[in-house]
C-alpha cells in the first residue's frame, strides 16, 4: 500500500520533513527535496591566469539533495553513500541537534528502510525522534515526521501495534497543528489504515481509507494523484477482503485516469498497472494478469531500469503469474533472472533477496526439482528469520512452501512440525481472521 506521495512532492519539499513512502509490494521511495544548483566557492586568491575549474564543495544540505535525486532514480546504493557523507559533514559543521542534520539523518533511515536495513534505519528514526521532541518539541511538524516515519519501520518489520499507536500520535497530532483536511494529517491517517488493514482489522480501516479518499476528491479534485493514491489503498483494502468486484473497477479508473494525464510510464501509472494485474490474478484470470505484468515489466525497465527494486517485484510478480498459469519452464528462467538480479544488487543475505529464492523455489517445486527447491526453501528461511524474524509474514511464507514440500514428497513427521511452527508464528503476529493464518490452520488441520 502507499502513502499520498504525489501531493507531497508538491507540499511538502522542505528540509527536515523526509515523509517517506510505502509502494506497493513491498517497495518504498522517498520523493523529497528539489535539487539547487551546487555552490562554487573559490579557494585561495585570485590568479591572473585561471589554472582551471575551482573545486566544488558543496554543503550538507547540498549533498543531501544530490542523494534524494540519486534515490529517485533508483541509484540507492549510490545514494546511501552520499548521505553517509553528507551526514558526517553535518554533524561536525553544524552540529548533531540542527535542523539541516536531523533532515540528513531521516533521509539516510529513510533510504536504509528502502534498502531493506530496518535494523540502522530504526535506531537512527529512533535518534532523529528523540532530538526533534526536546529541540522543536513534541507536537512539532517534524517530530510528527519522524513518528510517521519510524511507524513505517515497525509496520515493515510486522510490529503492526506498535506501528498502530505510532501512527495514531501522529495523525492526532497533525489533526491539531496542520488542520484534519491537511495533506500531512491525510497521509499519516492512510498509514493508519494501512497497518489496520495488515491487522485484517478490515471494518475498522475501510472507514479511515473512505474518510482520506473523500477529503482529496474534496480538496483535490477526484483526478488529483493523491486522490488516485487513495483510492488504490481503498481498492487493496477490498482486495484482501475478497470484494473483487468493488476493488477492480476502481483499480481500472485509476489506471485509466493516470494514463491520461501522467501518461503511460509513468511510475504511477505502472503502479495501478501493477496492482490491476494483481487484482487479475486473485480473480483467478491468470493469463490477463500475465499479459499485464508483461506490460508493466516492460515499461518499468525501460522507465526504472531493470535492476530498480520496483522492476523486480514486478518480475517476481510475474515469475507467480506464469508459475500460476502452467507456464513453469518461462516461470523458472524468469525466477532465475530475477534472484541473480537481486543478488548482484542487493546482496545475497537481503531480504528481498530472500523472499525472491522463496519465490523460485514455489517453481521448482511445481516442476519437480525437489533436491534445489528445498535448498532454496531452506537458506531463504533461516535468512529470514535472521533478518526478520520467525513470525514474519515473509519468513510464514517461505516456511509454508517448505512444508507443503514435505507433504508432497510424503514426509509427513517434517511436514506436520512444520505446520505447527507456521500456525505458532501465525498466531504470534497475525490477526484471528487473517486469510494467511487461515490458511496455514487449514494446511496444520488436513495433517492430523
Amino acid at each position: 500500500m502507499a502513502t499520498l506521495r504525489d501531493l507531497l512532492n508538491q507540499l511538502k519539499g522542505g528540509k527536515g520533513t523526509g515523509w517517506a513512502a510505502l509502494g506497493g509490494g513491498a517497495v518504498f521511495l522517498v520523493m523529497l527535496g528539489l535539487l539547487i544548483g551546487a555552490a562554487w566557492l573559490l579557494m585561495g586568491p585570485q590568479r591572473a591566469t585561471p589554472t582551471g575549474p575551482p573545486p566544488v564543495v558543496l554543503t550538507p544540505s547540498q549533498m543531501d539533495d544530490e542523494a534524494l535525486a540519486l534515490q529517485t532514480k533508483g541509484d540507492l546504493a549510490g545514494a546511501e553513500k552520499v548521505f553517509r557523507e553528507a551526514l558526517a559533514k553535518a554533524g561536525q559543521t553544524l552540529g548533531g541537534e540542527h535542523v539541516d542534520t536531523l533532515a540528513i539523518m531521516n533521509n539516510l533511515a529513510n533510504l536504509l528502510h528502502e534498502r531493506g536495513n530496518d535494523a540502522e534505519a530504526e535506531t537512527l528514526h529512533r535518534e532523529c525522534l528523540a532530538v526533534r521532541e526536546r529541540v522543536e518539541g513534541r507536537d512539532a511538524p517534524n517530530t510528527m515526521a519522524s513518528i510517521n516515519n519510524l511507524a513505517l519501520i515497525l509496520h515493515s518489520k510486522n510490529e503492526l501495534a506498535g506501528a498502530e499507536a505510532m501512527y495514531r500520535r501522529a495523525w492526532e497530532g497533525m489533526k491539531r497543528t496542520d488542520g484534519p483536511e491537511a495533506i500531512s494529517t491525510l497521509n499519516a491517517l492512510n498509514n493508519l489504515a494501512n497497518v489496520l488493514s495488515d491487522e485484517a482489522e478490515y471494518a475498522a480501516a475501510e472507514p479511515l481509507y473512505r474518510q482520506v479518499v473523500t477529503a482529496l476528491e474534496k480538496n483535490y479534485g477526484p483526478e488529483n494523484p493523491a486522490t488516485l493514491s487513495g483510492q488504490g489503498n481503498l481498492a487493496n483494502l477490498l482486495l484482501r477482503k475478497g470484494d473483487y468486484l468493488g476493488a477492480r473497477p476502481i483499480y481500472e479508473r485509476c489506471l485509466e485516469i493516470r494514463e491520461r494525464t501522467q501518461g503511460a510510464e509513468h511510475p504511477e501509472t505502472l503502479l495501478a498497472l501493477n496492482n490491476l494485474a494483481a487484482c487479475k490474478s486473485e480473480m483467478g484470470n491468470h493469463s490477463e494478469a500475465e499479459s499485464l505484468y508483461r506490460r508493466c515489466l516492460t515499461s518499468r525497465q525501460k522507465v526504472l531500469g531493470p535492476e530498480h527494486r520496483e522492476t523486480l517485484v514486478t518480475l517476481d510478480n510475474l515469475v507467480q503469474a506464469l508459475e500460476k498459469g502452467g507456464k513453469l519452464d518461462e516461470a523458472e528462467r524468469m525466477g532465475r533472472e530475477s534472484l541473480a538480479i537481486h543478488e548482484r544488487v542487493l546482496g545475497k543475505d537481503d531480504p528481498f533477496t530472500l523472499t525472491s529464492e522463496g519465490t523460485l523455489a514455489d517453481v521448482l517445486t511445481d516442476k519437480g526439482n525437489h533436491a534445489e527447491a528445498a535448498a532454496l526453501y531452506d537458506r531463504a528461511y533461516q535468512g529470514l528469520v535472521k533478518a526478520r524474524g520467525a513470525s514474519h509474514p515473509s519468513t510464514l511464507n517461505v516456511l509454508y512452501g517448505r512444508a507443503l514440500l514435505f507433504k508432497k514428497e510424503r514426509q509427513i513427521p517434517q511436514a506436520r512440525r512444520m505446520a505447527a511452527d507456521l500456525v505458532y508464528g501465525a498466531r504470534t503476529s497475525l490477526p484471528k481472521n487473517h486469510p494467511e493464518r487461515i490458511k496455514y490452520e487449514q494446511l496444520q488441520a488436513s495433517m492430523k
